[in-house]
């Protein structure tokens, strides 16, 4: 895989992962919004090492992937973290 998703596709997984902040901040018992430096940089750590991983971003769903381990609801799009 040499590219990133369609523009529809990462629209959509925006949409997706906003939702899912959105739900998390407005939640009877909410979770932190932002993860912990620590579990920032642990993330990150995985994605350098992956093949999806180029130029910031993550290959399969088009994210900035420094700015989605930020939340703490983002989810690895392919289970790694």
């Amino acid at each position: 895989m040499n590219t990133f998703p369609s523009l529809p596709e990462q629209g959509k997984n925006l949409a997706k992962f906003s939702f899912e902040v959105v739900k998390n901040t407005l939640s009877i018992s909410p979770n932190p919004v932002l993860s912990t430096e620590e579990e920032q940089q642990q993330r990150l750590n995985i994605c350098n090492g992956c093949e999806y991983y180029t130029m910031k971003r993550c290959m399969h769903c088009g994210c900035f992937m420094e700015q989605k381990v930020k939340f703490s609801v983002s989810k690895c799009p392919v289970n790694k973290w």
